[in-house]
């Protein structure tokens, strides 16, 4: 049992009071990630401060969408890199340090060098880039870090206490975002510059918790020589014949990111709102997360991860008939507390689902990155024409757009996907 992941004294400790300890840490260090990402959330927040720089449809329609892309690029290196790999926790707070050098640089950009029109687009559009790779260079350590963290049959539960604490501080966060860009001698891009720097902070301060966080089981590792990395891939695809309908379900579903760049830039305009709505959209939205994640957490843990999963669809199918109906500032906020229902079923219940694929003793980082790496060429599709549709048929047929095709996975997922462990 490898020195570098256990803390002496753990074997005195049961599994489950290691479980409830760990859940505890993660839950403050995802909780302040979350009170950053309030300052820096891709759904609300980025597009409306592109928007302020003056960007084009087009590339307002590329984030939210454009960021999962490019999260899902890195995976597979980052998990043929760390497979077999001992050192998970130190991988692990590694790699989330690694995040606050860039978080850095892009408040800096706005807040001491003020940059504006088409080179504060590139530049942001370059930040984000590096900060998008990142995160998927992070994503499958993480994911088997969490595994590793945690007791099995309490993963769900886990998920939901942590990203419940997540959605609450991030709560906090939008309120502060919307406090810091109500201040009159805050000019923008000042404002969004001091709003980035905030959250470089909270996330340094974040990290140190998952520095006392124990592994309870270390990954499964194998000497024996793997396949190379496409074959893999190509067996996962065409063996496991129950993935490969999750994953066609979950492409339909990624159409969830045309519209998401949209909603707030549009309901802004629609009510006449002021910039600081970019904050109340994010508290809204987290108020959704904060309640669902616990709620499918719980759910899943009990009645299977397909009832939580189904809270995915079903929250965004909600959100987008919400903003076609949308007649009242009120039901602008209803629009983003229901994208936070999609948000907390899919973070309660998605990485759970992709382990119980994988099984116990299974690649799980490799399962993961299969998974992103499947649906990326449908999210370049999704966020290539959405722009596109905005400019030329209006925000109305983008929305129904991504209405039927998360109706056509939600049907594919009820009816095509079982759960893993009766399969």
């Amino acid at each position: 049992m490898p020195a570098t992941d256990y803390i002496p004294g753990m074997q005195s400790s049961s599994p489950q009071q290691i479980h409830t300890r760990n859940t505890i840490l993660n839950a403050s260090g995802e909780g302040l990630w979350g009170f950053a990402m309030a300052f820096h959330n891709m759904n609300s927040v980025i597009p409306m401060f592109l928007a302020q720089l003056g960007a084009s449809a087009f590339v307002i329609g590329l984030i939210p969408g454009g960021f999962i892309l490019l999260v899902a690029v890195p995976q597979i290196l980052s998990a043929t890199l760390f497979r077999n790999s001992p050192h998970i926790k130190k991988l692990n707070v590694g790699l989330h340090f690694a995040m606050a050098p860039i978080a850095f640089m892009i408040g800096l950009a706005f807040y001491q060098f003020e940059f504006v029109g088409q080179t504060g687009i590139m530049v942001y559009l370059i930040l984000w880039v590096i900060w998008s790779l990142g995160v998927g260079f992070l994503v499958p350590v993480w994911a088997d870090f969490l595994a590793s963290v945690t007791v099995a049959g309490r993963r769900g539960r886990f998920f939901g206490i942590t990203f419940t604490v997540n959605a609450i501080c991030g709560m906090v966060g939008g309120y502060v975002l919307k406090e810091v860009l109500a201040i009159e001698t805050l000019s923008f891009p000042r404002n969004f510059g001091t709003a980035f720097l905030i959250m470089t902070g909270a996330v340094l301060v974040g990290n140190v918790f998952f520095i006392f966080m124990r592994v309870i089981h270390l990954p499964s590792v194998n000497t024996e020589k793997v396949e190379r990395w496409w074959r893999r891939l190509k067996a996962i695809y065409m063996d496991d014949k129950n993935f490969r309908h999750y994953v066609y379900s979950r492409a339909l579903a990624a159409a969830t990111m045309m519209p998401l760049a949209f909603y707030g830039v549009d309901l802004q305009d629609r009510f006449d709102l002021p910039l600081s709505a970019a904050g109340t959209f994010t508290f809204f939205l987290v108020v959704g997360q904060a309640i669902f994640n616990i709620v499918f957490g719980y759910l899943g843990d009990l009645f299977g991860r397909k009832i939580a999963i189904s809270g995915f669809f079903v929250g965004h199918l909600l959100a987008g008939l919400t903003a076609i109906l949308a007649s009242e500032p009120w039901m602008a906020y209803l629009v983003f507390v229901f994208i936070g229902m999609g948000f907390g079923a899919g973070q309660s219940s998605f990485m759970v689902f992709v382990y119980e694929f994988a099984g116990e003793k299974g690649d799980r980082k490799f399962y993961y990155a299969a998974l992103d790496t499947a649906i990326a060429p449908f999210i370049i599709i999704y966020i290539s024409i959405a722009g596109l549709i905005v400019e030329t048929l209006g925000t109305t047929s983008l929305y129904t757009l991504s209405l039927g095709c998360v109706l056509l996975g939600l049907f594919v997922f009820i009816y095509k996907v079982k759960a893993p462990a009766t399969t």
